[in-house]
C-alpha cells in the first residue's frame, strides 16, 4: 500500500503582505510587482470563506424554526459553503478533503473581486523577505493566522447539509451541529472578520453555549460608549 499523503499547512494572510513582494523578494507597500508572490504561489481568495462560515451561523437561527424552514436554511448553507470553496480544490486536496467539483464556465470563477485576505501553503511563505532594506522573516514580520481549522469546519459543514434526516427534530440537530462547529472554530478569526467589516461572533463559554443552544444568535458585545 502507498503512503498516505502527508496533509499541507496553510495560513490566511493579508493580500498586500504577497502581493507586495516581487521575484527579488523585496516587500514594497503600496507596490504591483510583477510576477509578484501571490501570483507565483496562486494564492486563493480567503475572504468568501469568512463571510460563508460567518453567514451559515446565522442561518443556524431560521426565522422559520418549522422542517420547511430548517431545510431551507440547510440548503442555503450548503450552497454559500459550495460557493466559498470551489474555487480552490488544490486547497482542499492538499488539507486531505474532498474538492467540490467546480461547474464548467461557472462564472462564479471569473468574476473580479476585491478582497483583503488569501490563503497560502504555510511552507511556501515562510521565506525571507527584505523590508526598508531589511531582511526579515516574512511569517515573523507580517503575520499569520492558521487557516486549517476554518478551511476543515467549512468542508465538514458542507457535508453536514447532505446528511439524511426525516424529520423536524433531525433537521434541528442538524443545524444545531454546525452552529456549534462554527463557534467553536470562527471566534479565532475574529479580529479578520472585523477586517472585512463582518460583524464577528462571541466565542465560546458556558454562558453563549447556552444561548445559542437557545435559538438566539450570539454576537460580540458592543463596547459602552
Amino acid at each position: 500500500m502507498g503512503r498516505k499523503r502527508k496533509a499541507k499547512n496553510y495560513s490566511i494572510v493579508f493580500s498586500d503582505t504577497v502581493a507586495c513582494v516581487g521575484e527579488d523578494r523585496v516587500y514594497v507597500p503600496e507596490s504591483e510587482p510583477e510576477n509578484s508572490l501571490m501570483e507565483q504561489l496562486q494564492c486563493p481568495i480567503a475572504d468568501e470563506v469568512l463571510i460563508a462560515m460567518r453567514k451559515a451561523f446565522s442561518l443556524t437561527f431560521p426565522s422559520n424554526p418549522f422542517i420547511n424552514g430548517v431545510q431551507a436554511a440547510l440548503t442555503e448553507i450548503r450552497r454559500i459553503g459550495v460557493e466559498a470553496l470551489k474555487p480552490m480544490p488544490e486547497v482542499l486536496a492538499d488539507l486531505g478533503l474532498s474538492p467540490i467539483p467546480p461547474i464548467m464556465d461557472d462564472p462564479a470563477l471569473r468574476k473580479t473581486q476585491i478582497f483583503l485576505f488569501v490563503f497560502a501553503r504555510t511552507d511556501d511563505i515562510d521565506i525571507t523577505v527584505k523590508v526598508n532594506g531589511k531582511r526579515r522573516r516574512l511569517l515573523e514580520y507580517f503575520g499569520n493566522e492558521d487557516a486549517m481549522p476554518l478551511l476543515t469546519t467549512l468542508r465538514a459543514v458542507v457535508s453536514d447539509t447532505f446528511e439524511e434526516a426525516h424529520d423536524e427534530d433531525q433537521h434541528s440537530a442538524l443545524l444545531q451541529r454546525i452552529r456549534k462547529r462554527i463557534h467553536a472554530v470562527l471566534p479565532a478569526y475574529n479580529a479578520c472578520v472585523e477586517s472585512i467589516e463582518v460583524e464577528p461572533i462571541a466565542a465560546c463559554s458556558a454562558k453563549s453555549k447556552d444561548e445559542g443552544d437557545s435559538g438566539r444568535e450570539v454576537v460580540n458585545p458592543k463596547p459602552e460608549a
